[in-house]
């Protein structure tokens, strides 16, 4: 993502910051939306997504904010909090990825039936084209209330 303002770090962080936040808040939403109609046999922490999209958000900002060039150098033990981040990372694009499997499938899915999806939410502009219909038919299915979800 280049957003670079010629002459004003400040207005360049401060975009790129935006532009995170926009990118992982879709991730957000739609993790937290499908959250709420998984089947109970798969039984994923919401809350632990919610905290690594803070974490995420928190360390790209940081780096956006903190830095010029927007890398950062971690050596000896301030390296593991980065080895969470590369974690953190991949959970963010897991887990919305994990929960449209296993709502489509209703039950908890193996690691091949969404290695695929997981891939279209790394591959974001290419991946929207096939994902967004397959969001398109549960939320169709929930409005005519033809599809069968763990109701509270």
């Amino acid at each position: 993502m280049n957003t670079n303002v010629s002459g004003n770090p400040m207005l360049t962080a401060a975009l790129y910051s935006i532009g995170i936040i926009l990118y992982l808040g879709w991730f957000v939403v739609l993790g937290q939306t499908l959250a709420k109609f998984l089947p109970r046999q798969a039984n994923y922490s919401l809350n632990w997504f919610l905290i690594d999209v803070f974490i995420v958000l928190a360390a790209f900002c940081a780096v956006a904010i903190l830095t010029d060039n927007h890398s950062y150098q971690a050596e000896g033990l301030a390296a593991i909090p980065v080895f969470y981040l590369f974690f953190a990372v991949g959970h963010v694009f897991w887990f919305p990825a994990v929960t449209l499997v296993a709502i489509e499938k209703q039950r908890k899915p193996e690691f091949g039936f969404y290695f695929g999806t997981l891939l279209l939410m790394l591959f974001w502009p290419i991946g929207v084209w096939f994902i967004q219909p397959r969001l398109n038919r549960i939320y169709a299915a929930i409005q005519a209330d033809t599809f069968d979800y763990p109701r509270p």
